[in-house]
């Protein structure tokens, strides 16, 4: 049955943004880790991944990803075995190691080696997955000089001795940790290109092997990681303990998350933002908002036994979806009810609802998305070489005729996700150039109609207040309105503020 979202574009609740004020700052060069389920995992058709593609960075300077990430990914031989839930996370299983690690690096890889050199199988290095973005596009994207490294794990008591060497790069050898997770040393590699590398282990004592990811930098800049997989939910992100089946195998130790912290910081002062991203869920309003609140405190236990700054905890509240489970307004409206009050509580909370920045419209191709796309100005999206003499925009309308979910009408696709970042990216650096948020005017503020709105890139636009500035969403001022009330709209796409009114260029 198709529910009240299927036909409702207008949202029941406040679910308004919370203490906006606290990212603006960390956009540019802080470290931002994405914790969730299938809804943050590392793809390009996923929100959290496409706003390294569509927020305005002035540098990415890190990327840290899972085993099974496209960016970087790791195709093992005949001897290794992906960790998942599948198995319970169950690690060296039938062995005295026998143990468990829940954490969702987007896939553990295991080893059983004998000792010698073992091919553990191929690295495909793809940072191309970022080339048409907007950090590339401005030459940003690792500031030219990127080095891969690899991310192991050893298990408490784990027996193997020896290094793990990416061969065909360069790499210096990385040795296996006695405990927990470790960083292995750069090794540089070229970021505008595809490539495969050889993974071997050469160990002088036997035993079992993991790789826990890889970690991509280069200059000092954003750094995004991604801890999330599928099936995971907000009480697995909150409840302490060992991976247990059958009912609670998704969850993992607070131990482990600050272990994985500490071993993959690149700078100890980097300003940090933990962003908390998951399908919507159904629960109890009380049982949900202790499960988020358990979720906060847990994140913030993991910064401090790593001994890092406290992190802003971002709630990101999913945008529509018209699934079998969750479609209708109160449905989809849930969560985030109760993610709001426990950011309106906790003053180093913040909260964004993808839901209420689009009115509450599921982007399923229905007539109300289309009609959305077209009153907001987003009938085509412009981002790096998504424009006009280079790739051409992304034409959300004629291409995808709003059509912007899966089949299911649950996860974004690829053309979603990066629409769905890119309003992020609007909502977290608005309230850099304007002190509030939202595309309104201030209270008593004069409303200036521009002419055209949206406009096209070095079109003269027409009806602003003489001398207003137009400023960027980075707070850059890029001139003043002429005496006539006309300028000339900036050459890049994207969104700018006049004065207190929003101009859309595309």
């Amino acid at each position: 049955m198709v529910g009240a979202a299927a036909t409702s574009a207008q949202p029941q609740a406040d679910l308004s943004p919370v203490h906006l004020d606290l990212l603006p700052t960390r956009v540019q060069t802080g470290r931002w880790v994405w914790m969730g389920d299938s809804f943050t995992a590392p793809s390009r058709a996923r929100v959290p991944f496409a706003s390294l593609l569509t927020w305005p960075l002035n540098r990415l300077g890190a990327v840290a990803t899972g085993s099974l990430a496209r960016m970087s990914r790791l195709v093992p031989g005949p001897l290794g075995r992906e960790i998942s839930d599948d198995d319970a996370f169950v690690l060296a299983p039938g062995t005295p190691l026998e143990s468990t690690m829940g954490l969702p690096v987007y896939r553990l890889v295991e080893w059983d080696l004998p000792v010698g050199v073992t091919d553990l199988g191929d690295l495909d290095v793809f940072p191309t997955e970022l080339s048409d973005g907007r950090v590339a596009d401005h030459g940003g994207l690792f500031g030219g000089n990127m080095t891969i490294r690899p991310i192991l794990y050893a298990q408490p008591g784990a027996e193997a001795r020896g290094t793990v060497r990416m061969a065909e790069i360069g790499s210096a050898d990385t040795p296996i940790p006695l405990d927990g997770f470790a960083l292995g040393p750069p090794a540089a590699v070229r970021s505008d290109r595809r490539r495969s590398v050889t993974v071997t282990a050469d160990l002088t004592a036997p035993g079992f092997v993991h790789l826990a990811g890889m970690v991509l930098s280069g200059a000092p800049g954003h750094y995004a990681q991604f801890l999330a997989d599928r099936r995971w939910s907000m009480s697995g992100f909150g409840d302490d303990g060992d991976p247990t089946p059958p009912d609670d195998i998704q969850r993992f130790r607070t131990a482990d998350l600050a272990g994985y912290l500490a071993a993959t910081t690149l700078d100890p002062a980097q300003p940090s933002v933990a962003v908390l991203h998951l399908a919507h869920e159904l629960r109890d309003p009380e049982v949900l908002r202790l499960q988020v609140e358990a979720a906060v405190a847990r994140v913030r236990a993991a910064f401090s036994m790593a001994g890092l700054p406290t992190p802003v905890v971002l709630l990101l509240h999913a945008q529509a979806v018209n699934a079998p489970t969750v479609n209708t307004v109160e449905e989809n409206e849930a969560d985030g009810i109760v993610m709001r009050a426990v950011a309106l509580a906790d003053p180093g909370v913040a909260f964004i609802s993808l839901y209420d920045v689009t009115d509450g419209v599921v982007f399923d191709g229905r007539p109300e998305a289309q009609e959305w796309l077209v009153a907001n100005g987003y009938s085509e999206l412009t981002y790096g070489t998504h424009r006009v003499g280079q790739d051409g925009p992304v034409r959300l309308l004629t291409d995808h005729r709003a059509n912007l979910l899966d089949e299911n009408s649950l996860h974004p696709t690829e053309a979603g996700a990066a629409f769905f970042a890119y309003l992020l990216g609007q909502v977290v650096t608005e309230y850099a150039v304007s002190g509030h948020v939202g595309t309104e005017a201030a209270p008593g503020a004069r409303v200036a109609p521009l002419v055209p709105n949206p406009a096209r890139p070095g079109a003269r636009v027409r009806g602003a207040d003489a001398g207003a500035p137009i400023v960027d969403l980075l707070g850059r001022h890029l001139g003043v309105v002429a005496d006539d009330g006309s300028f000339a709209a900036p050459r890049t796409g994207g969104v700018y503020l006049v004065g207190r009114t929003r101009l859309v260029v595309q």
